[in-house]
């Protein structure tokens, strides 16, 4: 019912955690922390640490260990050492190696610091140089080009294939004219590096479906995309469906995607799942040409089944096209085949004011589905805020719609703080800046401590400047909140997508210099 200030819950009972709300039926890990919101702000909760954690069934193990530069697998085993190239692990363990990769390196060269090998090289494996456990650590500048991975770890011990620290490694599919970056692989973990299309054509002439090739193209089992930052391609994130396991997390995806004579094309992550689990968490994606999350498939190019949408943020999705008709949803889980094992929970959404098309689509024209549980979502804007169409068992309860009115009405903010699951010292802050404040606060003590040093961004200038800087003291920190032009689409000479400040912004944190 609407409350007084004109928002909507879909129920008043209580929330309920993933573990409650259908996680069971996922295998795949659920993540660590549970969205509770608050008057005021809300933050992400750690429950106590297991006693052991397993890669793949039982979270995420493998990440940065707080206080030491180093990653971890927490079976036994050190997977990575020193992230400047450590290769010794605690006594009696394996010892895993360390390889490098950079622009300028070459397919005859050892794979070491001093002698890189090129991308291609690094990703079919170094001619078998490359091992379960080992690293793959890509050096700043920009690589040039479309590639195919086909490395493949094991259960116990993945390949990681991650940008050096303190450097930023771009891959540019300029001139490509098929998928970017395609994984053929199995049990490897992609972290942390850059992945876009210099490409400035971006108004097709016709309908095609392919005017601008897809990013990352996942055609393996058992892979993990970490950290990520894709935007300007087509499709940023594709994944076929007969590929189980896989798991899309943190990445921050923007302006992807072209204008064609119709509509908008090209989706932040476009999911398909035959069996599962496929599961997109803790994601920002925003002003693509088509949808954000785009969990559709046709008849006979895949099913719709076992897949979680959790905790992902979402905004101004479809709106590249200069007018306020969205092409596509925030959030979209529907297609031509029925959907079943679908939970899509605590994501956070916003259309910024007058855009007409719903936020979030659960259910496409009149196929019938099977089940879905929708909980916790907190989702600003669109007309409507929310569709549900044709589903036999719905779960949908305690979500936070709010719409135009609504949003006009409030004052008080809502703030999200969501640490990173991977790297300690990262996290992403969400503004709901309802009374339009030049200043709003954030506590990060979950995610900082007192000491450390720490750069925070818009995810909207992520290259550009911090909006804050310092050394971490404790307690609540100020975020400026302004109208911030978004970042401007290659080959345009402005974004089409409307601002969202003061009203909404989205930050990240980083702590710098350990």
């Amino acid at each position: 019912m609407p409350t007084r200030s004109g928002t909507y819950r879909t129920s008043s009972a209580p929330r309920l955690s993933p573990e409650r709300t259908g996680a069971e039926a996922f295998p795949f890990p659920s993540r660590p922390f549970h969205l509770r919101h608050r008057s005021a702000s809300a933050a992400w909760r750690r429950p106590p640490a297991p006693h052991s954690t397993c890669i793949w069934s039982c979270g995420p193990a493998l990440r940065e260990r707080d206080g030491a530069a180093s990653v971890r697998v927490l079976l036994g085993r050190v997977l990575v050492g020193a992230i400047l190239g450590l290769q010794q692990g605690l006594p009696g363990q394996t010892r895993v190696a360390a390889h490098y990769a950079a622009p300028t390196g070459r397919s005859d060269g050892s794979g070491t610091a001093d002698h890189p090998w090129d991308l291609a090289t690094a990703l079919r494996g170094g001619g078998g140089q490359v091992q379960p456990g080992d690293t793959v650590w890509l050096r700043g500048g920009t690589y040039s080009g479309m590639w195919v991975s086909t490395l493949t770890g094991t259960p116990s011990a993945p390949i990681v294939v991650r940008q050096y620290p303190g450097e930023r490694a771009t891959l540019d599919g300029r001139g490509t004219h098929n998928d970017m970056f395609v994984v053929r692989g199995a049990w490897a973990f992609y972290w942390g590096f850059e992945l876009t299309n210099s490409d400035p054509r971006r108004v097709s002439p016709d309908r095609s479906s392919s005017f601008r090739p897809d990013v990352v193209v996942n055609n393996g089992p058992h892979n993990k995309y970490v950290n990520l930052v894709i935007h300007d391609g087509g499709v940023a994130f594709y994944t076929y469906s007969d590929a189980s396991t896989v798991e899309v997390y943190g990445c921050i995806i923007f302006n992807n995607g072209w204008q064609g004579p119709d509509r908008g094309h090209g989706h932040g992550l476009y999911l398909k799942s035959d069996e599962g689990p496929l599961v997109a968490r803790d994601n920002v994606l925003f002003n693509q040409f088509g949808y954000g999350v785009h969990a559709y498939t046709d008849a006979g190019t895949g099913r719709l089944r076992n897949i979680r949408i959790e905790g992902n943020v979402a905004f101004n999705n479809g709106l590249m096209g200069g007018d306020r008709d969205a092409d596509g949803a925030n959030v979209l889980v529907g297609g031509n085949q029925p959907a079943s094992g679908i939970a899509v929970v605590e994501n956070l959404t916003y259309f910024s004011p007058g855009v007409r098309g719903p936020n979030l689509a659960f259910g496409f024209r009149e196929i019938q589905n099977v089940d879905l549980v929708a909980k916790g979502n907190y989702a600003a804007g669109g007309r409507p805020v929310l569709t549900v169409r044709r589903w036999s068992a719905p779960q949908v309860a305690d979500n936070t719609l709010i719409d135009d009115t609504a949003g006009q009405r409030l004052k008080t903010a809502a703030v999200y703080v969501k640490p990173n699951a991977y790297e300690v010292g990262r996290a992403y802050v969400v503004v709901y800046n309802w009374g339009r404040t030049a200043v709003v606060t954030a506590d990060l003590g979950g995610v900082l401590r007192a000491g450390d040093r720490y750069e925070i961004r818009s995810v909207q200038d992520l290259f550009g400047p911090p909006v804050s800087s310092g050394t971490y003291a404790g307690g609540v920190i100020e975020l400026p909140m302004v109208s911030r032009p978004p970042p401007i689409p290659v080959g345009m000479s402005s974004s089409q997508a409307p601002p969202t400040g003061p009203t909404f912004d989205v930050f990240v944190v980083s702590r710098v210099g350990r």
